[in-house]
């Protein structure tokens, strides 16, 4: 093999070789190879890239999968969807961002085009796929903001999150157990002294108590998000409900003030809305 320290002597003795000989010719074909290789490394250090990166980035852009084609719908609300629309947007993914009205959620229900009969879904590529959180972890893995040594905890947090939108249902929809799942109807409807109840329940008790769980698990993760120092999807879904809560847009009757005795709840909710992305979303 001709070392590249070999380059300037080949230079020089070039002109004098008999082009007849098969071994001179040999090696002058492996210097002009090997001149090319330093050519394209010198240019890509030109560039401010180190030797060699201008062919790996090449060669990763030509083996990496094309971008699939996302379409998320949802209702012309944040909600449970506005953590999946970030964690794309975060994520540099793009994705068509398509909200519907209650008419045309009951058409594509009865068209039989919602997986689980309910809003939001993705569409990857055509084929859609339903259910909030899967839709989340799928987005967050693909931007970055669910990485497997998070992962348990970021459920930890995501679950408890979902224990609150749980106890939440009766306020929303001012029924026991939610809607119909094929006609949407709402089922078991509570009276009017049940529904003073369940606001008062939870306005005294049981939210102050789960945002006080999430804010020990924010002060053992040692912030400044749930997970440290990297922002992930759980950061995300509390960030949507904290602001929903704190401008009375996330559930009619439920108190700001539930957020009270939080304040690195709170402080997480500021750091998040000062997140560059986030602020360009919004």
């Amino acid at each position: 093999m001709i070392r590249p320290s070999s380059l300037s002597l080949l230079r020089v003795v070039q002109p004098c070789w008999p082009t007849s000989c098969p071994l001179v010719v040999a090696a002058w074909r492996q210097k002009q190879s090997l001149l090319r290789m330093v050519s394209a490394a010198t240019a890509a250090d030109s560039v401010g890239a180190p030797p060699g990166i201008g062919r790996k980035r090449s060669l990763a852009e030509a083996s990496a999968p094309p971008q699939p084609k996302l379409r998320l719908t949802y209702l012309d609300v944040k909600g449970i969807a506005e953590p999946v629309r970030l964690a794309l947007f975060i994520g540099g993914l793009p994705f068509e961002d398509r909200r519907v009205g209650y008419e045309q959620l009951a058409e594509l229900r009865r068209r039989g085009q919602l997986p689980c009969g309910q809003l939001p879904i993705l569409e990857i590529d055509g084929e859609a796929f339903a259910q909030s959180m899967a839709l989340l972890r799928w987005a967050g893995r693909r931007a970055g903001l669910y990485p497997d040594e998070l992962q348990l905890r970021c459920d930890m947090v995501e679950e408890a999150l979902a224990d609150v939108r749980r106890v939440l249902w009766p306020q929303w929809y001012g029924v026991i157990l939610g809607r119909h799942p094929r006609t949407s109807e709402k089922l078991v409807p509570l009276t009017e002294g049940q529904k003073g109840e369940v606001q008062a329940a939870l306005n005294d008790a049981v939210l102050p108590a789960r945002f006080e769980q999430l804010e020990n698990l924010l002060m053992a993760s040692g912030g400044p998000y749930f997970c440290g120092e990297q922002l992930t999807t759980c950061d995300l879904s509390f960030y949507v409900m904290a602001c929903g809560i704190l401008d009375g847009s996330y559930c009619e009757g439920v108190n700001p003030g539930v957020l009270d005795s939080c304040p690195k709840l709170l402080a997480l909710r500021g750091h998040i809305a000062e997140h560059p992305k986030v602020r360009e979303w919004d």
